[in-house]
Formats: C-alpha cells, sequence, structure tokens
C-alpha cells in the first residue's frame, strides 16, 4: 500500500545553479551523489520525511527516462516518487490497472562519503508518466537514503500538496485503490480556474485537477504541456510566500501553513 510522498523530482540542466537557486530560498541542500547511468542529484530533506530531489546529469543520458523529459520542457518538476510498504504487490496492481510500470531493478548512487545506496524502484511511461508515481523500497536503511539535514531557513517542514494537471481523472481511482481503497474529495481551485479530486495518505495529498472549459491557467498550460505535476505546496512555520517558476528552476511552488 502506498503510504506517502517520498519525493518529487526536480530537473535542471545545471545541478550546480539549481543548488543555489534552492539555497537563496532558504533551503538547507546536501550533495546526493552520482548514479551509475549518468545523472547525479542534491537532496532538500524535510522533518515529515519527504524530500527534494534536484537533479541534474554528468554526461548525455539518452536512455534516462528523464533525460528527454529535461530537454523538452526545460527543466521543473517532471516527476514523483510515493513509498510502498508492499512494492511488489503495488506493482501488479499498477500493472492490473493499465500503467505501462515497466519491471522492477535496482537502483542505487554513491554517496559523497563513499556509502553506496540502494532501493528497488519501477518507472512509469506512456500517458501515466508524471501522473502516476513512481514507487521506491529501499534495499539499505531508508535514513541513509535521506539527508541528514532537515531544517531550513525558511523553516520548511515538509510537503503540503502535490498538484497534478492533466486532461481526465483516470488516474483517481488507481492512486485510491493504492493507497488503501480511500476516497477522495472533491476540491475546487479558483484562481486556476480547475477542479478535481484530492487524496490524501501519511500527512501528504495529491490533487488531480482538470481544466475548465472557459481557459485559465491550467489550461493554458496543458495547452503547451503534457498532462504531468503541475505545483508544489510546502508547510512552513516561517512566512507564507509564493514563488513565481523563474524563480525555482521552473517549479510553481507555494509555502503554506
Amino acid at each position: 500500500m502506498i503510504t506517502g510522498i517520498d519525493h518529487i523530482v526536480i530537473a535542471a540542466h545545471s545541478l550546480g545553479r539549481a543548488i543555489e537557486t534552492y539555497r537563496g530560498l532558504g533551503f538547507t541542500v546536501t550533495e546526493g551523489g552520482r548514479h551509475p547511468y549518468g545523472s547525479y542529484n542534491a537532496l532538500i530533506g524535510f522533518v515529515d520525511g519527504s524530500y527534494i530531489e534536484l537533479l541534474g546529469f554528468y554526461e548525455e543520458a539518452t536512455e534516462h527516462p528523464w533525460w528527454d523529459l529535461l530537454q523538452e520542457r526545460g527543466g521543473g518538476l517532471v516527476d514523483f516518487c510515493m513509498a510502498t510498504d508492499d512494492i511488489r504487490a503495488d506493482q501488479q496492481a499498477l500493472l492490473d490497472a493499465g500503467v505501462a510500470s515497466g519491471d522492477l531493478y535496482e537502483g542505487g548512487r554513491a554517496r559523497p562519503d563513499g556509502y553506496e545506496v540502494r532501493w528497488i524502484n519501477n518507472k512509469v511511461a506512456g500517458e501515466f508518466q508524471g501522473r502516476i508515481p513512481f514507487i521506491i523500497e529501499d534495499i539499505t536503511p531508508r535514513e541513509e537514503r535521506l539527508p541528514a539535514e532537515r531544517e531550513h531557513a525558511n523553516r520548511v517542514t515538509g510537503i503540503d500538496c502535490l498538484t497534478v494537471a492533466g486532461t481526465d481523472l483516470r488516474p483517481v481511482p488507481i492512486m485510491a485503490a493504492l493507497m488503501g481503497g480511500i476516497a477522495g474529495q472533491y476540491v475546487r481551485r479558483k484562481k486556476l480556474r480547475a477542479s478535481g479530486t484530492r487524496l490524501s495518505v501519511g500527512g501528504h495529498a495529491l490533487e488531480y485537477l482538470l481544466p475548465d472549459k472557459k481557459g485559465g491557467a491550467l489550461a493554458e498550460h496543458l495547452a503547451s504541456n503534457a498532462p504531468a505535476p503541475f505545483a508544489v505546496r510546502f508547510k512552513t512555520t516561517g512566512v507564507k510566500k509564493t514563488f513565481a517558476p523563474e524563480q525555482t528552476e521552473g517549479v510553481r511552488m507555494t509555502l503554506v501553513r
């Protein structure tokens, strides 16, 4: 069963620039390490157990699932991952629901201190990529995958809600089933001129939104972008704030209390 948001993925052409950008926004950024398939990352950990993965590429990696997304979208939110307490059962449930979920495989990265972090995950492809999360189960202790430092100058404590834009709500029943058969809640976002369904699990929420027929920010976004994660809200004990995409490497981001 899905137990909460594990992390969100923000891709950038320059990882170094992304690190400096997020440090400038008041986040504590920790160097993550190198994956053996062309990518490397930096991490922003939170006290709620979730984190941001800032991801770049140290070499061309055309087979990497996020390489083309970075080239096509220019960066920003490209994917998200959710934690599971039974990855094999959830993987089978995704396949049974018609999701193009690739085989489970072992992933990993070498931390700067030499420790090898290992895990098992899938990858979601096709029409549900970015709308249904990939799932992960740790081989090495999960605490070794997260950064030790989780306090931030902006006093962000974790992820509140991830908004996913789409032209239909087909992911909703699939995700609700993976979350133990929970009931979704209708949600209306007037500023976006959009409505949809909110699913809550593990202290986090997913909002699947459809644009109104009369247009609006979400409709404008979908006119030139494939359905995908659209925005993220973080919990803070500090100052509430909204950032424009040009301030955050292409991410629509809000800090809420």
